[in-house]
């Protein structure tokens, strides 16, 4: 079967880290794919897997193009789409390609990587995307609770669930990243430096319970526009001494390897890829209970699931596991679980019968 997989690029992110995952898996079983990426003004973060063909097509987005610069977009992008002479389209989070399928009578599939209850639109945006995700064959979610939403009020869009895959964290020896410092026991966190990730509160949190740990260091990994502002509330906080700030890194299992906790704080999450990999290498984990974690995490048996907003209990929570070794040595055995409750197989398995479905 010759499928397209269509994403914005292939930058940092989990949504990102999954394609090449979809890509290079549905290319190893014998399917010949294209991926398509539409900016190039992002540097690729994630390497194209072996056998999978790679298209360019720069096209500047919607809002910049404007009404009639978005005509000629549509059609640039149609062109790539048909050159590549798919039987089915995967959408990851890009509306503008279903126009281009739609326009083709190619069968397509869109994957939506973020909370959809979350998700804010123009009017004008919300039609389009209501029309075009009203004719796809489907559209896959990460969560039950998203399903629901979506069977609730647009149950035209066909909603399936198909959550983020778990691979195992790879054997060996790993050098200690030089940000995690030599003879201090690490808890770390990795995202995108914005609000939606919930850093300040995570601070807030490590603020309650640092002075009470002084071996222990909260390593938050991650860029983006909130970084100076973050690094201020440290200091207000007085915690920039036990707080470090480090840049995205190609591949964290050396972190995870030496790392003792994982964090993660979000206000919205989709199914996040950095949470499914901390537990695979075998952290434990403590989270606030938010779309995606509240799945991956069982509460008590891998790690902990915190109330919104409650950053008191956060605290809490991870200074349990800071304290108590042999507790976070057993969660984090429990952890590893994860590769087998959301396996690459079943992930694989599940878009390979959608695109069957699709070209029937």
């Amino acid at each position: 079967m010759k499928i397209t997989c269509v994403i914005g690029t292939l930058g940092g992110g989990g949504a990102e880290r999954v394609m090449t995952y979809l890509c290079g898996g549905l290319a190893a079983r014998g399917h010949e794919v294209t991926l398509l990426t539409l900016d190039d003004s992002v540097p690729d973060f994630y390497p194209v897997p072996e056998g999978v063909r790679r298209e360019r097509v720069n096209l500047p987005t919607f809002k910049k193009a404007g009404v009639l610069g978005g005509i000629p977009r549509l059609w640039r992008l149609t062109c790539a789409v048909r050159r590549t002479r798919p039987d089915a389209v995967i959408s990851f989070m890009t509306v503008s390609v279903l126009a281009s399928c739609f326009l083709l009578r190619i069968p397509y599939i869109y994957a939506d990587h973020l909370d959809v209850r979350h998700l804010a639109y123009s009017r004008k945006w919300r039609i389009l995307r209501n029309f075009f995700l009203r004719h796809a064959h489907r559209v896959t979610v990460l969560s039950e609770r998203d399903r629901k939403y979506i069977a609730l009020y647009h149950p035209k869009w066909k909603p399936a669930v198909i959550y983020n895959p778990a691979v195992p964290a790879p054997k060996g020896f790993f050098a200690r990243p030089a940000f995690l410092e030599e003879g201090k026991k690490h808890v770390v966190a990795v995202g995108r430096l914005v609000k939606q990730k919930g850093f300040d509160r995570l601070l807030e949190a490590w603020r309650r319970i640092c002075e009470a740990f002084p071996d222990w260091r909260l390593c938050i990994i991650g860029a983006g526009p909130d970084e100076q502002e973050l690094k201020g509330l440290a200091d207000t906080l007085d915690v920039l001494h036990c707080v470090r700030f480090a840049p995205p890194v190609q591949g964290l299992e050396a972190v995870y390897k030496h790392a003792e906790l994982y964090a993660m704080s979000s206000r919205a999450e989709g199914f996040p890829m950095v949470l499914l990999e901390a537990m695979a290498a075998g952290l434990a984990a403590v989270s606030f209970d938010c779309n995606g974690p509240d799945v991956i995490i069982r509460d008590g048996v891998d790690g902990f699931l915190v109330k919104q907003h409650h950053t008191d209990r956060l605290a809490a929570k991870l200074a349990e596991l800071m304290k108590d070794e042999e507790k976070r040595r057993h969660f984090g055995e429990k952890a590893r679980e994860v590769t087998k409750r959301f396996s690459m197989n079943k992930y694989l398995d599940a878009y390979e019968a959608l695109c069957r479905e699709a070209v029937k």
